[in-house]
């Protein structure tokens, strides 16, 4: 699995299914999902944002295969899935901006970076200033 930044934000990512899926005639044997867009996130609504729901049409969305196909993936495609589908909510979220890691030449990891920070001092509200 790659990191947050460490893929293009505007090129599809595709994700070879451990164990197919099938709809009638059709299997899929690995999912292409294109670059997210509002109207993707706008699929969501009604749905709890860390809820198995809101997944399902967020993916069904940026993939395009029905939902009721994506009902069949076996936990270990869907936890893969899920790891994509979380930095898609983090870019809606304002959490990371990809675009600004493009545009710097960039690739580094937002979590990493943060972990060699000094934290800011903590201020005591009880003290007299």
């Amino acid at each position: 699995m790659q990191s947050i930044t460490d893929y293009d934000p505007f090129e599809p990512e595709v994700l070879k299914l451990r164990v197919p899926i099938r709809k009638g005639e059709v299997e899929y044997r690995e999912l292409t999902l294109r670059p997210p867009l509002l109207r993707d996130i706008l699929r969501t609504d009604g749905h709890a944002p860390d809820s198995v729901a809101y997944g399902r049409a967020l993916l069904s969305s940026l993939s395009g295969v029905p939902e009721v196909v994506l009902d069949q993936l076996v936990p270990e495609d869907w936890a893969d899935l899920r790891l994509i589908l979380a930095r898609t909510n983090m870019r809606f979220m304002g959490l990371v901006n990809l675009l600004d890691k493009k545009e710097e030449g960039g690739s580094e990891d937002p979590t990493a970076a943060a972990g060699n920070a000094t934290p800011p001092p903590i201020s005591d509200p009880t003290s007299a200033a």
